[in-house]
This record gives structure tokens, sequence and C-alpha cells, in this order.
């Protein structure tokens, strides 16, 4: 129920909205590329790609589909990763390939989930998660335009984990102004006890089960899940026990974020049946298992007919600033303090 005097909250966008919102000025190739990519988005894809829907390309978070499944099997043609860049004015994470390709994903996912133990302890629960998160999307930049200023926005989530929560999101483009404060009390599709068993874990991040047919953004869902929830020590185990045995994926042990913080990269590569080479990727850090960052990027294959256009790239960057408790929505500061 949405607090007196505001409109009840929009649900999440509807593929129309999203290819709309990024193809004000369409180029017949891109538009394609985003129909494609939106076509089966996922049931439930509530605060990240929904809060400031209709004006930013967060919502096509879903739509660079870089792990997908359907019905449990991988779709696309596997492709040679492609090491994350981006379109923002920090740098973009480094990643070298060589120990990438040298890495066995499966020994080193269940490795990193058996030392845990070791790394800093986890914050003391209090009343409210705390999640703070930015990104930087190239949908938004007209495909004509040269390089372009990605669209950057944060957002700060305060949730009980049980139908209680305060959301409020930034527009960081060009200076700093909030786009809305709200909160409601309604359960969200990662809401109650977080699971620690590998398959237990899935069913909650991809909604198992799920109807025939359905084509699923592993690595989305599970960015928009540390998105929403603090996650505890048992559960992040459970996620790279769940991503161990993920077929098509890669490991760079070592490789930094936009922030400049040490992890480690999973990632996957897809050719769809379009021009285009779709690549994601999760990086963690290796002590805590915390999702630092999630990284989506789709650009044009060149052929015979079309060269090689560095610019004619399109992508999105959420870094996970921050993921902690707090007593209450205030703390930490709300708005443009950071």
């Amino acid at each position: 129920m949405a607090p007196a005097g505001k409109p009840p909250r929009p649900g999440p966008p509807q593929p129309t909205t999203v290819i709309t919102a990024l193809t004000a000025a369409p180029d017949p190739t891109r538009t394609l590329m985003i129909n494609k990519l939106t076509q089966a988005p996922m049931p439930h894809r509530r605060l990240v790609t929904s809060v400031i829907a209709g004006s930013i390309a967060v919502a096509t978070a879903a739509a660079i589909a870089g792990s997908s499944l359907h019905s449990g099997q991988a779709t696309g043609t596997p492709a040679t990763p492609i090491t994350p860049t981006g379109a923002a004015s920090r740098p973009a994470s480094t990643l070298s390939t060589g120990q990438a390709a040298r890495t066995d994903p499966a020994a080193f996912l269940e490795r990193i989930a058996g030392t845990f133990g070791s790394g800093p302890a986890d914050p003391t629960p209090a009343r409210y998660e705390y999640i703070d998160i930015r990104t930087w999307d190239t949908f938004a930049a007209p495909p004509s335009a040269s390089a372009g200023d990605p669209s950057v926005h944060r957002i700060q989530l305060w949730t009980t984990g049980h139908g209680a929560r305060r959301w409020i999101t930034s527009d960081e483009s060009h200076g700093c102004h909030i786009l809305n404060d709200e909160s409601d009390r309604n359960l969200g599709p990662f809401d109650g006890p977080l699971p620690a068993d590998p398959d237990a874990v899935r069913r909650l991040i991809l909604h198992e089960p799920l109807p025939p047919d359905t084509v699923v953004d592993v690595f989305g869902q599970i960015a928009e899940f540390y998105s929403e929830r603090y996650v505890p020590m048992a559960t992040r185990q459970g996620v790279l026990r769940m991503l161990a045995r993920q077929p098509g994926i890669t490991i760079e042990p070592a490789t930094t974020d936009r922030e400049g913080r040490s992890g480690f990269a999973v990632s996957t590569t897809y050719l769809p049946p379009m021009p285009f080479t779709v690549a994601k990727t999760l990086i963690f850090d290796q002590k805590t298992g915390q999702l630092l960052a999630s990284h989506s990027k789709a650009h044009r294959r060149p052929d015979a007919t079309t060269p090689a256009d560095p610019s004619d790239e399109y992508g999105i960057y959420l870094l996970r600033l921050n993921s902690t408790y707090s007593q209450d929505t205030g703390t930490p500061q709300a708005g443009c303090a950071r």
C-alpha cells in the first residue's frame, strides 16, 4: 500500500516501454537488438529496473541476457569472453584474459565459497538492510553520439526484508538531483529468509519453477538480488556454488571494479541470432563474496559489409557502493551526499 498522498508504485516496465525510452533516435539494427533482448523478461524485475522506469535504461539490465537459459539449457552460440569496458568517466574494470583461460570455474568458485570464514565478519543485523548502488548506462545516449556521457544514477534502499522499504533515486549524470523518495509495504520477490543451499538459492533468485520455454537472465537476476537485499555469508556461499554449476562461464581471478576495489570476475559471452555479441560480468570480493559490480555489454559484430565500430556498443554498469545494516531509514545519509 502506497503512503497517503502518493500514487501507487508502478510495476516493472514492459518491453515496449523500455524500447520506446531507448530508441528516441532509433537505428534499425539497434532497435532490432533491443527488441530481441527484451522479448522474454523475468516476471519479477522490481527495484533497480522499475524504480526509474522510463527515465533511464537501467530497466534493460534484464535485457542484456549474458547468461540466458532456455528451459534450463544455454542458448545462443558461446563466444570468447570479452573484457568489460565502460563509457563512463571512471576507468573501466580491468581483466586479463590469459588468467581467465587457465582457471577452472567450478573448482575456483567452490574453493572461494569455502574460505569466507577467514574474511571480515558480517555486520551485526539491525532493523533495516541498507544497499547503495550507482549505475552507468550508455543505452540512453543516441546511437549517433560519438562517445556520449553515460546516464548515471544512484539508488539507496532500506528494507526490512519482509515487505517494508524506502528507496531514493538520484540522477548524477550532471551534478546531482533527487528524482524520487518513496516507501511501500509490499512484499518483494526476494523478501523473506534467505537460504544457503545452492539449489534453494537458485530457486529464490530465478523464481523457479518457471513456465516452459522461459528465457532466464541468470547474471541479471543475481545482480538484482544483491541490489535488493543484504546477502549474508551462508547465502553468498550458495550463490557462488550455484554459479559453479553454470555452463559457459569463465573466471578472472584478479580484477578491479570502478571504485578500484579488488575482486574476481565471473563472465559469460554468447552470440544471439543477430549481429551482436552479448557479454555479462559479475565482480565479487574474494574475501567476503559480496557482489561489487555487474556489467552488461552488447556490441555489433563486424562482418564483410559492416566493419568494426568501437562506438557501436551499448552497456550498463552497476556498482554496489555499500551493503550493511541500519537502525533507521535515514542512516547512512540519504540523497546526494556521496
